[in-house]
């Protein structure tokens, strides 16, 4: 089983989810409205509602279908027809009217694919393997988003529209190629049941989100204001400070790899967020883009530790008779932070920047550290019947 194909499509989702989330989406709301961090949250919880909503769909269908014809690959192909045109758009929209259609168009063709997609270790790896596959889907993770911040450097408008499209359909075609010559995995699909368990990872692993994507999301406002870097700059400097996150990313999601698989994968998460809680921390109060290039670059590294766990860590307790519907509930714990992060950090910048430009991020910074303390002390809860789930 080579699970750096499986994993290749995840490559591809993730080039276009860090370039639209990490910058573009930042940046183009920043051209098109004069109130530029009201419009983004608000667009940003919408698009996240939107997505989770489709996840939970697309799940449930998806495990219906396995169970028919042994694969998800009709949900995979779906989402990228649909999503290819809808990132162009995005790139292209004229007004924030536009903006608006191509987010939510771009949320649904993504979600389409991407719901059904992430039960794809769960659906052909063996669970004494679970941890080295979930490095791959890591790996691909961070190795995606890097090269979407690349690309968000050197190429702007329709053309960065193009190519992250490219990306996308080219992972697909990977995947599917490679899974079409695989045995097909019939399974009764089950009704999912959410035990104790599960609703532990699910508020655990939201929990750790909402800090994710407060950091994801107003990043771009902190090097825009609170380092003063001028609007013309921001976007690259934003660009380089999210590359350096996720290339030190790759690194700490292999080397995660095999300890997830040989000790209690609680404690892989609890030191990863730790670390990432200590980066942030002085990232808050960096003076300078070198103090911040440090800080990215570890809390880039421990947080590609901490999304090896956490993929092992589903793959271990969700139900594989419904593993799809199951990610889609677990990817609950991802889009409903987003509209969480934005709703709750957005708010904030505001107040705090009317007393004091450039406070307002750093404030969300520190935001970040206590919910990344929350949630790692959260997953702790979880109580096994032997050692086989979290080992």
């Amino acid at each position: 089983m080579h699970a750096f194909r499986l994993g290749t499509f995840w490559f591809g989702i993730q080039v276009v989810w860090t370039a639209v989330l990490g910058v573009v989406l930042q940046d183009r709301v920043s051209a098109l409205s004069p109130h530029a961090v009201d419009s983004f949250w608000v667009l940003a919880a919408v698009g996240a509602g939107v997505a989770a909503a489709v996840q939970v769909l697309a799940g449930f269908l998806s495990d219906r279908r396995r169970a028919r014809v042994g694969h998800r690959r009709l949900f995979y192909r779906a989402g990228v027809v649909l999503a290819v045109p809808a990132i162009v758009a995005l790139l292209a929209a004229p007004s924030l009217a536009w903006l608006w259609i191509a987010t939510i168009w771009l949320q649904i063709g993504m979600n389409i694919a991407g719901g059904p997609y992430q039960g794809i270790v769960g659906d052909y790896v063996e669970p004494e393997r679970v941890g080295r596959a979930s490095s791959w889907m890591s790996v691909h993770q961070f190795s995606g988003s890097a090269v979407g911040l690349v690309l968000t450097t050197l190429l702007h408008g329709v053309p960065l529209g193009v190519a992250l499209a490219a990306c996308l359909a080219a992972g697909w075609w990977v995947t599917d190629s490679y899974v079409a010559r695989l045995p097909r995995t019939h399974a009764v699909a089950e009704p999912l049941r959410v035990d104790r368990n599960m609703w532990t990872v699910l508020v655990s692993r939201a929990l750790i989100n909402v800090g994710f994507y407060t950091l994801f999301g107003f990043l771009f406002f902190f090097v825009r204001e609170s380092l003063g870097v001028g609007a013309d700059a921001a976007r690259t400097t934003t660009g380089i400070l999210f590359l350096a996150f996720t290339v030190a990313g790759v690194f700490g999601a292999a080397v995660a790899g095999r300890a997830a698989d040989r000790i209690d994968k609680r404690v892989v998460v609890s030191i990863a967020c730790a670390a990432i809680a200590i980066a942030v921390g002085a990232f808050a109060f960096a003076p300078t883009f070198t103090v911040a290039l440090v800080c990215a670059i570890g809390s880039g590294a421990a947080w590609g530790a901490f999304f090896t766990a956490d993929w092992a860590i589903a793959y271990s307790v969700l139900p594989r008779a419904a593993l799809a519907s199951a990610m889609g509930v677990w990817n609950l714990a991802s889009a409903i932070p987003q509209i969480a992060a934005n709703a709750i950090t957005g708010p904030v910048v505001v107040f705090f920047d009317a007393r004091s430009l450039g406070l307002g991020p750093r404030v969300a910074l520190m935001l970040v550290i206590v919910e990344f303390v929350l949630g790692t002390a959260w997953l702790w809860r979880l109580r096994l019947n032997g050692s086989r789930a979290v080992r």
